[in-house]
């Protein structure tokens, strides 16, 4: 995990919302790599070892097109943290 990912995550999230978003994050990225896995040794099976490598690095290519095309490439300062909402914390309104 990259520290600038991070440091703009937490600038971003509400502090309240912090942990939901990092297990959100972390189960995501955790849980496409077996996916990824099969995936790549059934293209192995079928294209090859030359060909899935080709296939994966051009793979690779989309999150760098991704992030040349967003905003985050411009970014020279920290976004500002969003304003806090009055929302009702979980445990009011439990028995």
């Amino acid at each position: 995990m990259c520290i600038a990912e991070n440091s703009v995550r937490q600038t971003i999230c509400d502090p309240r919302f912090q942990g939901r978003m990092q297990a959100a994050s972390t189960t995501m990225t955790a849980g496409v790599r077996p996916l990824a896995a099969a995936a790549a040794g059934a293209l192995v099976l079928y294209l090859g070892v030359h060909a899935t490598l080709t296939i994966g690095a051009l793979i690779q290519l989309v999150p760098v097109a991704l992030l040349l095309l967003s905003p985050v490439r411009t970014m020279r300062d920290m976004p500002a943290p969003p304003l806090r909402t009055a929302l009702p914390s979980a445990r009011e309104g439990s028995p």
